[in-house]
């Protein structure tokens, strides 16, 4: 009995006990922490085959694999998943079991595309062995869907109406408000019937060769000063004479050697005057107008959209047109400047000059001595009609002989045209808005450019500023109820404003029109 009496005393004795106490209560707390280093790990793992994952996934729908068959593509995206996991003795992963890609194409190929990839894998564990769990599963999945950019054809629509003749720049409206009190480049046979007068720094009126008229931009050279003093002088400054009068569109004048003289020709517009701003003001910046940055913006697309087509492995079609009022013998206030052309055959060349054809008008609300519209000069609801007669009907945009079709309007937004018999100058109207509806119904996406219409430049215009620039505000909503609707539901429509690249602006509209692979889970 002595061995009972022996551990009756050990029970009794206290020294040493809080010694072993501790060291068995830190078993589970190192198990704990074995448990939380394997998890840890297996979760390093797990994040490293999710990123592998997403790149497979994404591979499968990029604009090489989306156009191949769903075993081409499979057998591509797995291998890119099994490159990126790397493997070893902590990791029991077998490829022909492990990764399973499952592809859903929709609508054929080129036109929509699911990839699922599931992925499993065992992480082998340091500490979980001692409690008899060797591994740990570590799995999960990515998916990607895309829709290829589909073969477009796009109908490139650029309004060149006179409201378009407003400096890009905000150092080019007040520049131009300036100099002769309107913010708009007023293109007029007759400018000081609208109360244009263009002089030079020295207060010398500015007198145009007739050529200049019949030449277009080619006869901005010709040109002449007119002092306070009846002084003729040219361009240069080199005295001519004595001007005597300007009766309509001749300058009579008596030469050095006091013989009559004659020039056909008019004063200078605001027009003149932005084209030749530096001439008039040596030391100051060129002004460059909205119509003229509208037409850079167009040659600038040429070769943004040769690059997406090549990207995405798809053929792009372009046609240029303009649009402002019905001429005199014209049915439409449409002109077609070229044919549908894939745009690899494009050049900037192909590009209509909407700044050099722009209209001179004879005085206020008439393009001629004979002919009065009331300045109705951007007639959008016929644009819409003659280009809605003007698109066939697209296709699915599978193939290039079947495309789907984008038409591009840019626009200031703000119409001047007969609607219902009346005169409507403001946003666009109910009529209007019918009429985009009638195209989108037919598949046809519209998207439109805004050149924002700024309240600044109807500064010193009080018709305008009673008519116009209440309504304002208006504008951009009407244009995004006429456009079509992107992916996420938001309308096809971007907006630039002064100082602002037309050229990024209309790039990243067309970007707008091609979707391109994404991530949904």
């Amino acid at each position: 009995m002595k061995w009972i009496a022996l551990f009756r005393r050990l029970l009794r004795e206290r020294d040493g006990n809080v010694m072993m106490i501790a060291a068995l209560a830190s078993i589970p707390t190192l198990f704990a922490l074995g448990l939380s280093i394997d998890y840890a790990r297996a979760q390093i793992l797990r994040t490293q085959m999710s990123s592998a994952a997403d790149a497979a996934a994404l591979a499968a729908v990029d604009s090489l694999f989306i156009q191949q068959t769903s075993t081409v593509a499979s057998a591509a995206a797995k291998q890119i998943f099994t490159a990126q996991v790397v493997t070893g003795n902590d990791v029991t992963f077998d490829p022909s079991k492990d990764v399973l890609i499952t592809i859903d194409n929709t609508g054929g190929l080129n036109l929509g595309r699911t990839v699922v990839v599931k992925f499993r894998a065992q992480s082998h564990n340091l500490f979980g062995g001692i409690l008899g769990k060797d591994t740990m599963l570590v799995s999960g999945s990515s998916t990607a869907y895309a829709t290829q950019a589909p073969n477009i054809n796009f109908f490139l629509v650029m309004d060149k109406s006179p409201s378009m003749l407003l400096p890009a720049s905000s150092a080019g409206l007040n520049a131009i408000r300036a100099a002769t009190g309107c913010a708009f480049a007023c293109h007029a046979q007759f400018p000081r019937s609208d109360g244009i007068v263009v002089r030079d720094t020295a207060s010398r009126d500015i007198f145009l060769n007739a050529n200049f008229y019949t030449s277009g931009v080619t006869g901005y050279n010709t040109w002449y000063r007119i002092d306070s003093s009846k002084v003729l002088y040219t361009s240069a400054g080199t005295k001519m004479g004595t001007a005597a009068n300007v009766s309509g569109s001749t300058l009579s004048y008596k030469d050095l050697a006091n013989k009559n003289a004659s020039i056909a020709g008019y004063y200078a517009d605001g027009y003149w005057l932005t084209h030749n701003y530096t001439s008039i003001y040596t030391s100051a910046s060129p002004i460059t107008l909205r119509v003229g940055e509208e037409t850079q913006a167009a040659k600038d697309l040429i070769p943004y959209a040769q690059g997406q087509a090549t990207r995405n492995n798809v053929t792009y079609k372009l046609q240029f047109f303009s649009f402002d009022w019905t001429h005199p013998g014209k049915s439409s206030p449409v002109t077609q400047h070229s044919t549908m052309t894939n745009v690899t055959s494009l050049t900037p060349a192909n590009v209509p000059d909407l700044d050099g054809t722009q209209d001179w008008w004879y005085a206020n609300n008439k393009p001629t001595s004979s002919l009065d519209i009331g300045d109705k000069a951007t007639e959008f609801n016929n644009m819409l009609s003659s280009m809605n007669s003007a698109m066939p009907l697209p296709g699915d945009g599978s193939t290039a002989t079947s495309p789907q079709e984008v038409m591009l309007i840019v626009t200031d937004g703000v119409v001047d045209q007969n609607i219902g018999g009346s005169r409507r100058n403001r946003e666009l109207s109910s009529t209007d808005i019918a009429s985009c509806t009638t195209i989108k119904n037919r598949g046809i996406k519209i998207a439109i450019l805004y050149t924002k219409y700024l309240p600044e430049s109807l500064t010193g215009d009080a018709w305008s500023q009673t008519n116009v620039a209440p309504h304002l505000p208006k504008v951009l909503p009407a244009l995004q109820s006429c456009a079509s609707t992107a992916g996420d539901g938001s309308p096809l429509v971007y907006t630039v404003s002064a100082d602002e690249s037309i050229s990024n602006a209309l790039s990243a509209l067309f970007a707008l029109t091609v979707q391109s692979a994404r991530l949904i889970k």
